[in-house]
């Protein structure tokens, strides 16, 4: 079947699981439902106290508001690497000293992603794309699977903030990709 290739755990072509190509209307749903985990989880964050949002956690990054300053970050690096740059700079968490600031860092960088996605063909998926990392390593890869490293990386940071709302005693939300379905409208019976 065209776009369907079938591997194996071990990265044989025999049998194991169905993988097809992703297609810009794949990309497009990914993208959606991450805006809305990130929404969820900014809500949830907004809860805290603003001791409790820059308070040490002791975990990969220094708080909630580090963890996610590293997110946005990441989402922003990637789109710029997606426009053809190797930016080397991360963002200082120091420059955003309350969830309003890294709300609207945030909203710039979904607006600028909604756009790209717009602009994408199929075919344009399946484009190498070559950058330099911070550490001024070259790596190359197709834009739909750096599309899927995004969306993995910020759903793993998601988990890692569920943690920490834990941690000080807060309620998280869930992110699943199920309730963002229960959450589309419905169309009306015709």
């Amino acid at each position: 079947m065209p776009g369907v290739r079938l591997l194996c755990f071990d990265g044989s072509q025999a049998a194991g699981f169905f993988y097809h190509d992703m297609n810009v209307e794949d990309i497009r749903r990914l993208y959606e439902y991450n805006a809305w985990a990130n929404a969820r989880s900014l809500g949830a964050v907004g809860r805290l106290k603003a001791e409790e949002f820059t308070r040490e956690s002791g975990g990969s990054f220094a708080s909630v508001r580090d963890t996610l300053v590293h997110m946005v970050w990441a989402e922003w690096v990637w789109l710029r690497r997606w426009l053809g740059e190797s930016p080397r700079v991360t963002f200082d968490p120091a420059e955003f000293p309350d969830l309003a600031r890294l709300r609207a860092r945030w909203d710039e960088v979904e607006r600028g992603r909604a756009e790209f996605i717009e602009g994408l063909t199929d075919e344009s998926l399946q484009r190498m794309l070559t950058y330099t990392n911070a550490r001024g390593e070259q790596w190359s890869y197709t834009l739909s699977d750096m599309f899927l490293h995004v969306a993995n990386h910020s759903t793993y940071h998601r988990g890692t903030l569920t943690t920490l709302l834990r941690q000080l005693g807060r309620e998280p939300t869930s992110t699943d990709f199920l309730y963002y379905i229960d959450d589309l409208p419905t169309a009306e019976p015709v």
